[in-house]
């Protein structure tokens, strides 16, 4: 009976040290990001889809979805305001962006999605597609966007959740640069304070993330023939001078028809009288 017994009480002991050691070496899952933009069009959204680990979610973290784009690439600023506005988008991205220039005098730039671990997220950016310069080599322009990366930040209690194997570099440290969307490492120089706004600014972690595409992130853009451009402008220039012939001549005869017929009243009163 003592011995039944034994035998019962070591292999509950056996079970809770197996439960109680499993709980010690979970390991935190990257997230997973699914990734699609429409297909076809100038102006396009990318749909972002993100999962986070059970961990991760509920705790003080933050996260900062950084997507690059190419110079082919512009957003328009107005646009993002008025979906921060609408509390449907929480982004960094540069103040001012020229969205006149063509893709050869235009400069590429990062967006940052900002946000909290969920267990399932949905985020929506707008974006546009610049012409290129006219060419005889080729009429179309392959434009390719790159995959986004991942930073985290959580609070010196939680750091713990990051662990190296969830780190991209585990090395470094980076600090957020909201004037200029973007990240760069954590230097430390000598006299720098050390205060609690730093420590908290410069303590984005880069983590491996899992992307999934339904389709690759690649657009198809037209680009005009330069051999075009003389026909075209001449096209244009005696097509844009025939409108405005046209429109004078169509002024000038219902100037005439309105002239008229006030004559015609005119003389119609003076007879009555």
């Amino acid at each position: 009976m003592h011995s039944k017994r034994n035998n019962q009480c070591l292999l509950l002991t056996l079970v809770l040290g197996l439960l109680g050691g499993a709980g010690h070496c979970y390991v935190v899952e990257p997230p997973i990001v699914h990734v699609e933009m429409d297909k076809a069009g100038m102006h396009r959204t990318l749909n972002y889809r993100l999962r986070f680990d059970i961990p991760l979610v509920g705790k003080d973290c933050e996260y900062v979805l950084l997507q690059d784009l190419p110079a082919s690439v512009y957003i328009s600023t107005d646009e993002l305001d008025d979906l921060q506005r609408l509390k449907r988008l929480n982004a960094i991205y540069p103040k001012f962006v020229n969205i006149e220039v063509a893709t050869e005098r235009a400069q590429p730039f990062s967006v940052l999605l900002r946000g909290t671990p969920k267990i399932t997220e949905s985020l929506a950016l707008p974006l546009h597609f610049r012409y290129h310069a006219p060419s005889d080599k080729r009429s179309a322009a392959t434009v390719v966007i790159p995959l986004p990366e991942l930073y985290l930040n959580c609070p010196m209690v939680d750091s713990a959740l990051i662990e190296n194997e969830l780190v991209a570099r585990p090395d470094k440290l980076y600090c957020l640069n909201a004037p200029e969307s973007r990240f760069d490492e954590n230097h430390v120089k000598d006299g720098q304070p050390t205060t609690m706004a730093n420590l908290e600014r410069c303590n984005w972690r880069r983590v491996h993330v899992d992307c999934q595409l339904k389709m690759p992130l690649r657009a198809e853009i037209p680009v005009g023939q330069t051999s075009a451009y003389g026909p075209v402008l001449c096209g244009t220039i005696l097509l844009g001078w025939s409108l405005a012939l046209w429109t004078i001549i169509h002024s000038m005869a219902n100037t005439r028809r309105i002239n008229q017929r006030l004559n015609e009243q005119r003389l119609l009163q003076q007879k009555v009288k």
